[in-house]
């Protein structure tokens, strides 16, 4: 319903199904429905999601377009790896963190998934006065690269570091 009345305000349907996602979070806080609610969301809306997007690529086209701007797609990584390692780094030494810590941290901020496909996917449908997308077909490919990158990077080197973390902080 949300989608529908986002559509009619010329937004695209996945802010308004996005922000009716945050004010059910907001409400049932420490509701017993919650759980009911994850599951429900789990289970059905969250596949869905990836199986809608996923109905949206061309593979064909995602290839050949990763394949002609590939420095691109590596640009991005390599970008948000280091902003990332920058940051964790950063905020990692101002609060005394061991190195093994701060690595951690790292590869738990890595995964970018559901709001970066959110965003991008707004950004392509997204049109100026000229009909021009804010975010073209190339971008939008260099996204997905991203996405499956950092959600597969994420959690192989959180389970490498997590560990190290665990054992330097015992006595």
């Amino acid at each position: 319903m949300a989608g529908a009345i986002a559509d009619l305000t010329n937004l695209p349907g996945i802010v308004g199904a996005f922000l009716a996602g945050l004010a059910v979070n907001g409400a049932v806080q420490e509701n017993p429905a919650r759980a009911k609610l994850e599951f429900f969301g789990k289970a059905l809306f969250i596949p869905s999601f990836f199986i809608v997007t996923g109905l949206l690529i061309d593979p064909v086209a995602f290839v050949g377009s990763i394949v002609e701007h590939f420095p691109l797609a590596i640009g991005i990584i390599a970008a948000l790896l280091a902003g990332k390692w920058i940051a964790a780094a950063s905020v990692g030494r101002a609060f005394g963190y061991a190195p093994a810590a701060r690595l951690t941290v790292w590869a738990l901020t890595l995964p970018q998934v559901a709001a970066t496909l959110a965003a991008a996917l707004v950004a392509y449908d997204t049109l100026n006065g000229a009909g021009q997308r804010m975010l073209d077909g190339t971008m939008l490919n260099a996204v997905l690269v991203l996405m499956l990158a950092t959600s597969i990077l994420g959690p192989v080197l959180t389970e490498r570091f997590a560990p190290r973390m665990l054992s330097s902080s015992s006595p």
